[in-house]
This record gives C-alpha cells, structure tokens and sequence, in this order.
C-alpha cells in the first residue's frame, strides 16, 4: 500500500513540474515524443514501468544528440544508465495515454537540467555540442508524386516535432500563400526563386529538400540543405529507413551529424582574439546577432568594444580556426567576412 502511494506522489510531482514544461519549447535539452509501452501485473504497475524506460530512452537520445558518435566509441560510452538518467531530469509531460488492466501505452517529453547534462558528460568525457542551427523549413518530395498529394512520406513528417533537434526543423503544409508559389510540384519543378518566396512565407532563410524512393515499405531519400539568402546548396548524401518514421530519423540525424562536425570544437584548441565589426539594421537585428555569438559553440567569450544604432565592436575569443567558425555561424544565417576598410565583419546572410 505504501509503496502505490508513493508511485502515486512521484507522478503528482512530475504533472506539477509540467505545468512549466511548454515555456521551454525549442530548447534542445528536451527530448519530446518519445512512446513508451509496457505490461505489468497491474495499470499502475505497467505506467511505473512504461514511464522508466521512456526516461532512460529520453536521456540516451538527448547525449547521443549532443555528443559525437567518435567520442562515444572512444570512451567506450554504453549509454546512459537507468539510475543516472533520472538525476538529469528538470520536468516531465505525459501525452496520448491509453491504459488497459495489464497495459500503458503514451507519449512523453522530458525536460533535462543542462547544468546536470553537462555535469555527467564531462563525467563521461564527452564532448557536449548544444548550440542549435538556424531553423529549416523541410520540403519532403517522393517520386512521380505532387507535393500536396498525401503519401506515407509526407505524413510522417508532418507528425514529427524536431523544434528541440539541434537542427530544428518546419515540414510545409499546403496553405494558400505556399499553394499559389508551387501548385503541386513534382521533385524537379522548384526552382530557387520558388524557394525564396516560399522562404518568406516562413520566414525561414534554410530549406532542407528530401526527395524520396520508396523501397518495399522504406524509403531511400536524398538531403539537399539550401540557404536561399547566400543561395548555397549542399548535397548531403543518402539514407535508407526500413520504414518512413526511420528514413525521417536518419535524415534528421544525418543533418544533426553535419551541424556537430562543423561546430565541435577541440579540446585544447588555442584561443585567439579577433576584432570584429557588427553591421545591423535594427535593434532587434543587433539582439539577435548577439545572442548568436553567445550561443556559439567556438566562441568562449565576447566582449563588447563599442555600439551604436548600426553598427557594434567586439572582441571573439574562439578556439583558433577561422573556418569551422565561419561554417558554423553561415549556418546560423551569419555571415564572417574580411573588409578592405572594416577587418573583419559579422553581419546577418542577407544583409545588403
């Protein structure tokens, strides 16, 4: 008896928790969706059961995103254990619960305590990456198949929510503004000023194109990543899934893969000071464009020289490679370029 109240008092503390839980939408320390399955000789029994594995899943998917799979093999990291997985978590949420006698089955999102993240990986050696790339706007194509036709592609990455991936991400739906620019396209008809105005919908600067075979019940896609405002496109490769949720995953993972091999920074990497000038067009350009540089993975301190209405002076302290740094801000819109008159410069991507 004693034991069903306090199971009973564990869930109470964790529905209180997340009554806060939806102010943290996007923060990449929180893992959502995760479904969850289990018997047990009672309802209650199975949800205490069901609710542990997706806390253990939860915690494993959060390091494995925001840690490099060479540093795992290095350190010969098995995953997160269950005891340790509990201690990191901030606030939980239960979704699309169904219960039988014997049985619970639901959807939960867990909130993770950076400082505690942090804390167990560096316990663990690893290398954390939690800095997020500027949001895309997924267009996901299958072959021989108008855009706005439904299909089991598209279907399953309009119910996926990568918000919290380092790499967010916004699959198109087919409202009247987007409609008008592309009717129904197939894989071949989108052309860079379809995707600029589409952009501008949005208001998304990023587009990630998956053009989709089906294979058997999978599917095989391609992954084009676009930056409409510097027009640069960059092919990314092929995945393979035994299933469309398993192909959308692998492609989420490839991207994310991508992102942290351009933001990762060594270890003992020399610090090096760069003066930069900052051109802005408003204030809140000038807010945002600091809060890219704060959130940085490269950059280990920033310190402001001088501002005025259009234009600042910082000096970056970065972990010396100038390239990594510029590949990781172009993919956060930002652009670092060398000046005849300024030095360096740091402004938005579609600055003019």
């Amino acid at each position: 008896m004693f034991l069903r109240f306090l199971v009973v008092l564990i869930f109470v503390f964790y529905a209180l928790l997340g009554l806060a839980f939806k102010a943290h939408a996007g923060d990449p320390f929180t893992v959502s969706g995760v479904q969850v399955d289990a018997t047990a000789q009672d309802a209650l029994q199975a949800q205490t059961k069901a609710i542990a594995q997706g806390q253990l899943r939860a915690a494993n998917i959060l390091v494995e995103r925001m840690s490099l799979a060479r540093d795992r093999r290095a350190k010969n990291f098995t995953g997160v254990t269950k005891e340790d997985g509990p201690r990191m978590i901030r606030a939980l949420e239960i979704s699309n619960e169904k219960r039988s006698a014997n049985r619970y089955l639901g959807d939960i999102s867990v909130a993770f305590n950076k400082s505690a993240v942090e804390q167990y990986m560096h316990a663990k050696g690893l290398r954390i990456i939690a800095t997020q790339s500027r949001k895309r706007l997924v267009i996901p194509l299958v072959q021989n198949t108008g855009l706005w036709e439904p299909n089991p592609w598209s279907n399953a990455w309009q119910q996926s929510n990568f918000e919290h991936a380092l790499t967010p991400m916004q699959t198109i739906t087919p409202n009247i503004d987007v409609v008008r620019i592309a009717q129904n396209p197939n894989n071949n008809a989108l052309s860079m000023a379809q995707l600029k105005d589409i952009g501008r919908v949005y208001g998304i600067q990023q587009i990630l194109i998956v053009k989709a075979v089906q294979e058997g019940t999978g599917y095989s896609a391609t992954i084009q990543d676009i930056a409409i405002d510097t027009q640069s496109n960059r092919y990314l490769g092929r995945v393979r899934g035994l299933t469309p949720n398993e192909t959308v995953a692998k492609v989420v993972q490839k991207v994310e893969g991508e992102w942290k091999a351009s933001s990762v920074t060594a270890v003992n990497a020399e610090t090096v000071v760069l003066p930069i000038s900052i051109l802005y067009r408003t204030h809140a350009e000038w807010i945002s464009l600091k809060d890219i540089i704060n959130g940085a993975a490269q950059i280990k301190s920033a310190q402001l020289e001088a501002v005025s209405k259009s234009g600042a002076m910082m000096s970056l302290h970065y972990s010396g490679d100038i390239e990594r740094l510029r590949n990781e801000l172009s993919f956060k819109g930002v652009t670092l370029r060398e000046d005849e008159f300024l030095g360096m410069v740091l402004t938005r991507s579609n600055y003019r």
